[in-house]
């Protein structure tokens, strides 16, 4: 058995990065939710582990977390590739050829790796509800 633990702050942090922001018409349960949703998680996980109930690192509940927060940063990449490789397109499609074909190239990558293995997985950061 681990006595490794993690401080709560970490864990919000952890919870904040798969919900998203909280946005106008939420309040916290609706956030939560949503968290719970792009985590694969349920609500009463995902609350545990944002108000620190859930401190092992090893814990499921960890690992749906930080799968679902990988998973969101990997198409943040995958965007930001393909804007810039828009950008350069813009610029000089010529001269930035190759730099534009690789970018789109590992976009399309990212995201392929992205959507691997995550069926049954729901990623609603920008829903507004949705239920439990």
């Amino acid at each position: 058995m681990s006595t490794e633990k993690v401080s709560g702050a970490v864990m919000r942090e952890l919870v904040a990065a798969v919900a998203g922001p909280i946005l106008p018409s939420d309040n916290r349960e609706s956030w939560l939710r949503r968290a719970a949703r792009n985590s694969g998680a349920s609500y009463r996980q995902a609350k545990a582990l944002f108000y620190g109930e859930i401190t092992d690192p090893h814990h499921r509940t960890v690992s749906l977390f930080r799968e679902a927060a990988g998973r969101h940063e990997a198409r943040n990449l995958a965007t930001q590739f393909q804007s810039l490789a828009g950008a350069l397109n813009v610029a000089d499609p010529d001269f930035h050829r190759d730099t534009i074909i690789a970018l789109l190239g590992a976009a399309r990558a990212i995201s392929n790796l992205n959507s691997a293995g995550t069926e049954g997985v729901r990623d609603d950061t920008n829903s507004r509800r949705g239920s439990d």
